[in-house]
């Protein structure tokens, strides 16, 4: 990325709430939440030191899986876990974050090759942040947010809409962010920690009281017109509203994006016996809750027949998840004709026919409504 400055417009700006800043860290609150962040770096900067990655025990790396903020966003911690730990291993996972951690190839290269299903971005970045919070960013929803509240805007759009996926994508993000912290040098902000605290004052404390906020994000037209892009936003959506995500077409990609990269299993979970498994496996995306069942399933036909995915999903055990057929809005005569006949008359309850229109419409109104939720209640 092209070195970028800032205007007089964003520095003014930035100026002003970092005024503001200062004295709210002079506040109780304030002190508690720099107290907390700083307690965040020293217990990753102890319990993920060479040293300690080498000795790790199971055990203890649940308990630094449960401390890391990210992992919140899931309601029941150890049974993430566990379907973490179980398919990569802990010799596996430590190796992986040894490189990535204190590797000494380009960090780009170790980045790129970091595969541990179960951290994305996030998890990803925070950690890194609070273990070199003088090099590395957080790039979570709050710094997304915040950035375009302040009209700092010189990051690609896609960055803002969804994950980065790549280690240059990445230095591309601190690269930006690291022109806004020395912009606030002045003014106590000396790494990227201090940022983080500065962007969390403004997401917390300054935005709900503001009348007249921007939507960080404007929504774009989506134009769902492949069966890539199609399984692309139910994957996404799915992440979105805190389920696990599989699909079939872990390799296939939509745009940049690797499909499975942004899912969060790299196989469905053993919700059924062998000979059922091996054939709903192959359904398109799957949404999964807490108890390794699937909740939503999808088949995206683009091509080929309704019929084709109809066979598939009508295999889900009767009342445990909903099924749904994603086609263009042309192929919802031939749904309803195949919804007439048996054995799918007998379930009409558990189908639903989804046009690409209509999910298009979902995820633009479903990306800010959780944007805000989490915002406003903390969920």
């Amino acid at each position: 990325m092209s070195e970028f400055t800032l205007c007089s417009e964003q520095v003014e700006l930035l100026h002003k709430y970092a005024s503001e800043f200062q004295e709210w860290l002079k506040t109780p609150e304030g002190k508690e939440d720099v107290k907390i962040h700083r307690d965040h770096e020293a217990y990753f900067k102890e319990n993920l030191s060479p040293e300690n990655i080498e000795k790790m025990t199971e055990d203890k790396f649940r308990e630094i899986y449960k401390a890391i903020w990210a992992s919140d966003f899931f309601h029941n911690k150890d049974w993430r876990f566990n379907n973490l730990i179980i398919p990569n291993g802990l010799d596996r996972i430590t190796a992986e974050f040894g490189k990535l951690l204190y590797g000494t190839e380009d960090f780009s290269a170790r980045y790129d090759k970091f595969r541990i299903k179960g951290f994305g971005p996030s998890s990803l970045t925070e950690i890194l942040h609070f273990l070199f919070p003088d090099t590395y960013c957080l790039w979570n929803i709050t710094p997304k947010t915040v950035m375009q509240f302040l009209k700092i805007d010189k990051l690609p759009q896609k960055f803002f809409k969804s994950n980065f996926t790549k280690g240059k994508e990445y230095l591309q993000i601190v690269s930006a962010l690291s022109i806004v912290k020395d912009e606030l040098r002045d003014f106590g902000i000396t790494d990227f920690i201090d940022l983080d605290i500065f962007f969390w004052h403004i997401y917390d404390d300054v935005m709900p009281n503001i009348d007249q906020v921007e939507p960080p994000l404007e929504p774009s037209r989506i134009n769902i017109d492949s069966h890539e892009a199609a399984e692309f936003y139910l994957i996404e959506l799915g992440n979105l509203l805190r389920f696990d995500t599989y699909t079939v077409d872990q390799s296939k990609f939509y745009g940049e994006n690797r499909l499975g990269d942004i899912t969060s299993l790299n196989k469905p979970l053993e919700f059924a016996g062998e000979r059922t498994l091996n054939i709903v496996k192959n359904i398109d995306v799957m949404w999964f809750g807490e108890h390794d069942n699937p909740t939503h399933c999808f088949e995206v036909e683009h091509t080929t027949d309704i019929n084709t995915g109809l066979s598939r999903l009508i295999l889900i055990y009767p009342g445990t998840a909903r099924l749904f057929i994603v086609a263009p809005e042309n192929k919802r005569r031939r749904y309803e004709q195949f919804m007439d006949r048996i054995p799918y008359r007998r379930r009409s309850d558990d189908f639903r026919f989804i046009s690409y229109k209509e999910l298009a419409e979902l995820y633009e109104k479903a990306a800010p409504y959780h944007k805000l939720k989490a915002k406003i209640l903390g969920e």
